[in-house]
C-alpha cells in the first residue's frame, strides 16, 4: 500500500513538472496590441511584410546557457540575455523560431529597436562591444562549428560566421 501511494505521488510529481514547464513556455501574442506576453516579461512586437518579430532582446533564462552582459542582471533588463547557438535555436516561446540571414536581409533593422548589447566569448567568459555592437544568431549554420550572425553598428550592417559557442543576442520571429 505504501509503495503504490509514493509511486503514484512520484507519477504526480513528474506530471506536474511536465506541465509547469510546458506552461512556463507559453506565451500569448496580441496581434493588436503589438506584444508577445510571455513569463518573464512582454516584449514588444512588429510586424513587418508577412512576418511578426520581437522589437525587443530575448531574456529568457536557459541554465548555464544564457548570459547578462558583465554577469550584471541590470544588464539582461536593458538588453536582454546572450545566449550560444544552441541555445539560440532552442529557446523562442512555442511557435516562435530564431530568423534567417534571408530573415534580416529583409527586416527595417530601425524597426527592431536595436540596443548595442554586445556579447560574450566561451572561452574565456568576458564579455565585449557593450554600446559598440548588436549581434544577433540567424538559424543559418555554416559548419560544424560556426553559424551566421548579424552585426549591426554605426558603420553598416555584416553578416559574418562566428563560433557556435559566443553567446550572442536572439531575436525570434513568429512562425
Amino acid at each position: 500500500m505504501k509503495t503504490k501511494f509514493f509511486a503514484l505521488m512520484a507519477l504526480a510529481a513528474v506530471a506536474f513538472t511536465f506541465i509547469a514547464c510546458d506552461k512556463a513556455d507559453a506565451c500569448s501574442y496580441n496581434e493588436s496590441a503589438n506584444t508577445l506576453s510571455c513569463q518573464e516579461k512582454t516584449y514588444k512586437t512588429v510586424k513587418m511584410g508577412d512576418k511578426v518579430w520581437m522589437a525587443e532582446n530575448l531574456a529568457r533564462f536557459d541554465s548555464d546557457s544564457s548570459f547578462c552582459y558583465a554577469s550584471n542582471h541590470d544588464n539582461c533588463e536593458k538588453y536582454g540575455r546572450l545566449y550560444p547557438y544552441e541555445s539560440a535555436n532552442t529557446i523562442c516561446p512555442n511557435g516562435w523560431v530564431l530568423p534567417s540571414k534571408a530573415d534580416f536581409e529583409a527586416a527595417d533593422l530601425k524597426a527592431l529597436n536595436v540596443l548595442k548589447a554586445g556579447y560574450r566569448y566561451a572561452s574565456n567568459g568576458k564579455f565585449a562591444d557593450e554600446g559598440v555592437s548588436a549581434s544577433f544568431w540567424t538559424a543559418d549554420s555554416f559548419d560544424d562549428a560556426r553559424a551566421t550572425i548579424v552585426r549591426i553598428t554605426d558603420d553598416g550592417v555584416a553578416y559574418d560566421n562566428f563560433s557556435k559557442n559566443i553567446a550572442y543576442s536572439v531575436r525570434c520571429i513568429l512562425k
